[in-house]
């Protein structure tokens, strides 16, 4: 769904910083800042602890919710994938899912 002009200008100015927004966000980007620098330094520090998987992951998603392309771009990798002779499995959990169960599908 594209985006009214209104809407777009005012996403452009709030960008900008050119907005009343945009000044009010101000504290939520610094705090958002802050959780991430302390969130990457207890990784770096070992307070929190990555898992290895036996298997390379590429995660296609946080881009944007509808209509940014996460799907043809996820099909169109695995096809890739699959053409260089390997072996791609997709996991998604689903619109609207809240995770419960599994459910397998083969192609």
């Amino acid at each position: 769904m594209p985006l009214s002009r209104a809407s777009t200008e005012s996403l452009a100015a709030l960008w900008r910083g050119r907005s009343l927004r945009a000044g009010l966000l101000l504290p939520v980007g610094g705090l958002f800042f802050a959780v991430s620098f302390l969130r990457r330094l207890a990784f770096r520090r070992g307070w929190l602890k990555s898992e290895r998987l036996p298997a390379p992951v590429v995660v296609v998603g946080n881009i944007v919710v509808g209509g940014a392309g996460k799907t043809p771009l996820t099909l169109w990798l695995a096809r890739r994938l699959l053409e260089l002779g390997r072996r791609p499995g997709i996991v998604s959990r689903g619109y609207g899912r809240d995770g419960a169960g599994v459910r397998a599908v083969g192609a």
